[in-house]
């Protein structure tokens, strides 16, 4: 193989490299977007998560307060 056919070879694989490169980096982006979008869902399910424990604990606190009530109620007939 002559000088010129090894610098085109070299040329060709360094192109190749860059395109993969650059394939490559795009997909790293892309996934550290849908990374930070999934934190993002996370966050929210979690906070929903909590929102909903509070509301539960609000209602079985009011289901006992009634229960007590009616305990009381029936205790005075």
């Amino acid at each position: 193989m002559t000088p010129e056919e090894r610098l085109t070879q070299v040329e060709n694989l360094l192109e190749t490299a860059a395109r993969y490169i650059n394939r490559h980096s795009q997909t790293i982006e892309q996934n550290q977007a849908e990374i930070t979008q999934l934190r993002v869902s996370l966050n929210e399910t979690l906070k929903l998560f909590s929102e909903l424990a509070t509301y539960q604990r609000q209602n079985q606190e009011e289901i006992r307060r009634i229960w007590e009530y009616l305990l009381n109620q029936s205790g005075n007939e």
